[in-house]
C-alpha cells in the first residue's frame, strides 16, 4: 500500500481490467482451419472452419461500428456465398467444380477492414467424398 502511495504522486496508476484487456487485443486475424489449400471437399455441405482473432463476431449491422467488430465475407470464385457471425460456416449444394475460396473480416458496418484481413485458397468439391 506504501509503494502504491508514493507512485500515484508521480504520475503513475494502478492498471485497470482495461488497460490490460488492450494491451493484449492486438490487430485482428483470420485462420483458415478447414479445408486447406488444394483440399477435395464434399459440397453438401461445404464446411468452412476458420478461427478468428481479436475481432468480434456479429450479426448485426452498425452503422458506426466499434473497433474489430464485424463478419466474416465468404466467396467461391468471387461472387459472395455467405456473410457469417460465426466461425463455422456450412454452403449448401455447392456443385462440383474446381474453386477460389475466400474468407475475409468485414466490420459491422460491411466496410472492409484496413489492413485487409483475408484468406484465399483452392479447392475442388467432388461428391465422391461426401459421405
Amino acid at each position: 500500500m506504501i509503494l502504491l502511495a508514493l507512485l500515484l504522486p508521480f504520475g503513475c496508476r494502478p492498471v485497470s481490467n482495461d488497460d490490460a484487456a488492450a494491451a493484449t487485443s492486438g490487430d485482428p486475424s483470420l485462420t483458415l482451419v478447414s479445408p486447406s489449400d488444394g483440399d477435395t471437399v464434399c459440397g453438401n455441405p461445404l464446411v468452412v472452419v476458420t478461427d478468428v482473432q481479436n475481432f468480434t463476431l456479429t450479426n448485426e449491422t452498425i452503422e458506426d461500428p466499434p473497433p474489430n467488430t464485424g463478419h466474416m465475407h465468404v466467396y467461391l470464385n468471387g461472387q459472395e456465398v455467405a456473410q457469417s457471425d460465426q466461425e463455422t460456416v456450412e454452403i449448401s449444394d455447392v456443385a462440383e467444380a474446381d474453386y477460389q475460396l475466400a474468407v475475409d473480416l468485414a466490420l459491422a458496418d460491411h466496410s472492409a477492414l484496413i489492413p485487409y484481413v483475408g484468406v484465399t485458397i483452392y479447392i475442388t468439391v467432388d461428391d465422391s467424398v461426401c459421405s
